[in-house]
């Protein structure tokens, strides 16, 4: 599986745009060419039969609990870290990792060790430092030069509007959004201040008051969840930033969720979705006790991007967006979430109900379905 170059025959691509049935040259890590009937006289060539089925982006999640989920029922319910294939399989080749509640038992440290380990089982990943602590845990003890000076790490992550969270001021959540802002223009990175939203009394309100008293860009901040505050985010999004929902394993209530915010204005460009993979769902009562748990999947993206398409009527190419050149865009990820020629070699193969067949990242095929 590991040729010089790899063709794919007759495939239907959707680059996300749909560019009807064409080959799609693989090489070098990227793609080289696309079109119909190629024959590129290039030595080592392999050939994939494509036909009947969909080329897609390879999906970008950068929501994912890769070392694991906190769990909120004592040591014996911390969820087990992911490995390569839980990613592969659902057809997500890009992901960033990220620390939840437990940054107790799991540190940043063991987040990049993880981060660099899916690299060099192919995939593209990069990872978040902080957690839902404050002062915020971090690598090199300063969340501006763990941005700066880490490669995989385009940000940092923080809570609010949750029973759990640090509960951080006005004045203290400012000053780590302006650190993430340094360590980024610094490095050449976004330096995305990423927000697990609860459902909190305060909802986003912390973040509007900080657009409104500091000289901060609202793409600075990148609340995810979002579906726990929906008006909320559909004012964020009207006001120019990027907003995230979760793919729910309900995948009718995704769907029902962002078609919402899409009617109330949010701009459709403006809105990614992620899986929370590897995360720990807890479900709690009015008295903030824990009554259920659950654990994100991965393959709740393709099944929401489904039913928007299958039961709601919408375009493909259009839902696709939500987890391809959406989130690529928003972090800043050249060659990623796009089929084009000189962009990275990351597709995915699905049959026409959207089931992955074939992963390729990075040109070479690192999962096929049995």
């Amino acid at each position: 599986m590991d040729a010089s170059f790899t063709l794919l025959r007759n495939a239907e691509v959707y680059a996300p745009e749909p560019l009807g049935r064409m080959d799609i040259l693989l090489g070098g890590g990227h793609v080289l060419a696309m079109g119909p009937g190629l024959e590129p006289g290039l030595p080592g060539v392999r050939e994939v039969d494509a036909f009947g089925l969909l080329a897609l982006p390879g999906l970008v999640d950068q929501h994912v609990h890769i070392t694991g989920g906190g769990g909120e029922r004592g040591f014996s319910s911390r969820v087990p870290e992911l490995v390569a294939a839980d990613l592969l399989s659902c057809g997500v080749t890009t992901v960033v990792g990220l620390l939840g509640t437990d940054s107790i038992t799991r540190s940043v440290q063991s987040l990049v060790a993880k981060t660099k380990s899916l690299k060099e089982e192919g995939l593209t990943a990069y990872c978040l430092t902080g957690a839902y602590d404050l002062p915020s845990p971090t690598v090199t003890g300063s969340v501006k030069d763990d941005i700066a000076f880490i490669a995989e790490v385009l940000g940092v992550k923080v809570a609010l509007s949750d029973h759990r969270c640090a509960q951080p001021t006005e004045e203290e959540l400012t000053r780590l959004a302006a650190h993430a802002r340094l360590g980024g223009i610094t490095a050449g990175k976004p330096g995305v201040v990423h927000i697990h939203t609860g459902a909190g009394k305060r909802g986003l309100g912390m973040v509007f008051d900080i657009l409104a008293h500091s000289d901060l860009p609202v793409l600075q901040f990148r609340p995810t969840h979002v579906e726990n505050v929906p008006e909320d985010a559909v004012r964020f999004a009207k006001l120019g930033g990027r907003i995230d929902f979760t793919a729910d394993d309900d995948s009718e209530l995704t769907a029902g969720q962002l078609l919402r915010a899409r009617e109330a204005g949010a701009p459709w460009e403006r809105i990614t979705m992620s899986s929370d993979a590897g995360g720990s769902i807890p479900v709690w009562n009015e008295r903030r006790e824990m009554i259920g748990m659950g654990v994100g999947r991965p393959d709740t993206l393709l099944k929401v991007v489904r039913v928007l398409f299958q039961s709601h009527g919408m375009p493909l190419e259009t839902a696709l967006r939500l987890i391809t050149t959406a989130p690529a865009e928003g972090l800043g990820l050249a060659g990623k979430g796009r089929l084009a020629p000189g962009g990275d070699a990351d597709v995915l193969l699905t049959d026409r109900d959207l089931r992955p067949v074939r992963v390729f990242a990075g040109g070479r095929c690192l999962w096929q379905a049995q």
